[in-house]
């Protein structure tokens, strides 16, 4: 039982602007750069152009790159499919598979980030942590899916995730406000639209070392900071519980608070990336 943060993702081009998106089809309003914007709308995603026939979307990266954590968030339609993740440092000449799933689980559940056919969150998104590897080119490949089928991807990410040591108290997988409009008359009476449930919460940390610290900074300083959306796994037994986060817009970082204390500590707050509408 184990947090997990996963902010790192090397399709997104305004993460590393040295790195190329492309797919093997890219139809106008659907190009491969939509799999990794940022966006949770089931407006904006990444297709093919040719039903039931295999597609693939590819990062060449800028230098070799490591992915420890691969998800597809909601929205996607590859449930029951089979999907594959392949490296290589030839362009595909060789190629290392780092996961090969015959059939994507599709029902929510409880299950393990570590679990062989990944875990489903409650929304409908889809988590796996994988062992390490290496490659300059990274590639997601979806072969045939049947007749008059597409593949239809909304978010996808690949990358490094972090796994803190000291993950403290409270943990709030569940606390949420409403969002919406609210509007009060002048005897009291309450107006509101259609409410959205958005989870928000704080992050506790505790550092341990100086290179928990380097960690820090670059997952969540230098890219969670930066309005980058993470994905939180407050316990890696329990993934379905996951949630995408982003920062409101407040101060980020740790400070030493006791002298007794040398690599920092602090609280960093979020708030849930585009919640889904029930």
């Amino acid at each position: 039982m184990a947090p997990y943060l996963a902010v790192d993702n090397i399709f997104s081009v305004r993460q590393y602007p040295g790195h190329t998106i492309a797919a093997t089809e890219e139809p106008s309003g659907n190009e491969a750069f939509r799999v990794a914007d940022g966006r949770r709308s089931s407006f904006d995603y990444a297709t093919s152009t040719t039903p039931n026939s295999e597609w693939s979307v590819t990062c060449t990266a800028d230098q070799v790159r490591a992915v420890t954590f691969v998800a597809l968030d909601r929205g996607h339609n590859l449930a029951g499919k089979r999907v594959i993740y392949e490296v290589s440092n030839d362009n595909f000449t060789t190629v290392e598979t780092v996961f090969d799933i015959s059939a994507l689980p599709a029902n929510p559940g409880a299950g393990s980030l570590d679990d062989a056919l990944g875990v489903v969150t409650d929304e409908g998104a889809w988590l796996k942590r994988v062992s390490v590897r290496f490659g300059l080119y990274h590639r997601l490949r979806i072969p045939a899916m049947g007749a008059g089928l597409k593949p239809v991807i909304v978010g996808l990410w690949a990358g490094t995730g972090w796994a803190p040591s000291v993950f403290g108290l409270p943990k709030q997988e569940n606390r949420a406000r409403l969002a919406g409009q609210v509007s009060v008359s002048e005897a009291g009476w309450m107006g509101a639209g259609a409410m959205t449930r958005q989870r928000v919460g704080t992050l506790h940390f505790k550092l341990t070392s100086l290179f928990e610290y380097e960690e820090l900074r670059r997952h969540l300083e230098e890219n969670y900071g930066r309005h980058r959306p993470m994905w939180i796994v407050h316990d890696d037994e329990e993934a379905q519980r996951a949630v995408l986060a982003t920062i409101p817009q407040e101060f980020v970082g740790l400070d030493r608070r006791t002298a007794d204390w040398f690599y920092g500590s602090g609280e960093i707050p979020w708030t849930e990336h585009e919640p889904r509408r029930d």
